[in-house]
């Protein structure tokens, strides 16, 4: 008789560690937002983040880059200095954004070990920035490729916003 509640008790923390398939949301964790972000969209092209405990920092080629104030509420991002705020899905290696503006992204975390940006650099002349651009570079046309759209070998020489051509020559060939 001893051995049912010993039983029951047993089978409840067996279910409790085996449900660990829900993807975790942040609850005022900045630390699962810490780190360096990418994602890719056919409206907004490729953008990398660099997140730390104060600001989410951010580039891509169509709006350059942005350093914006956050603090984590619940499980919401909320920016400080704009009307946004998004809830936080942490999926681990991925979050998925969900805007009061009714959008969506899907920040995922960069698996190299080392990123090779330590910071998105401020001085668009800097040595650091022209060797974070050229990096910048490889990896968007890799995010291009991956979605389907191929890439001539002028395009990644050019100085503007090659995304907006290169999502331009996909919908063609639609």
């Amino acid at each position: 008789m001893r051995f049912i509640p010993y039983f029951f008790a047993f089978f409840i923390l067996i279910l409790s560690a085996c449900d660990s398939s829900r993807p975790k949301n942040i609850a005022g964790n900045k630390k699962s937002l810490i780190g360096k972000w990418h994602r890719f969209s056919m409206a907004n092209g490729y953008s990398e983040f660099d997140i730390d405990s104060q600001y989410v920092v951010f580039y891509n080629q169509k709006v350059g880059r942005f350093k914006l104030p956050y603090k984590i509420e619940n499980d919401s991002l909320k920016y400080l200095t704009k009307d946004y705020v998004a809830k936080i899905t942490d999926y681990g290696d991925s979050l998925l954004l969900e805007g009061n503006d009714s959008t969506q992204a899907v920040l995922h975390r960069f698996k190299e070990p080392y990123v090779p940006f330590k910071t998105i650099p401020e001085e668009k002349d800097s040595l650091s920035f022209a060797s974070y651009i050229a990096d910048f570079d490889k990896r968007l046309i890799s995010e291009f490729e991956k979605a389907g759209i191929k890439i001539s070998d002028g395009i990644e020489k050019r100085e503007g916003p090659a995304y907006e051509e290169l999502l331009k020559k996909k919908s063609a060939n639609r």
